[in-house]
């Protein structure tokens, strides 16, 4: 499955606890447009673009 930029966004946020278990037992991928768009996002704050390498790391 591709996942979306969304969803990605989505499993940093704490509130989200069930988009990471969901993404945790399945074959999911991200593409490098998805890679540009989540990082490139020009008010990330410094912690979460290191939870969203954390997520990228993992596909």
């Amino acid at each position: 499955m591709l996942l979306d930029s969304n969803i990605i966004i989505y499993a940093i946020q704490p509130e989200h606890e069930i988009v990471r278990k969901f993404l945790a037992q399945d074959s999911s991928q991200v593409s490098a447009i998805s890679l540009v768009e989540v990082l490139g996002y020009s008010k990330l704050t410094p912690v979460d673009e290191a939870n969203l390498r954390t997520v990228f790391s993992a596909f």
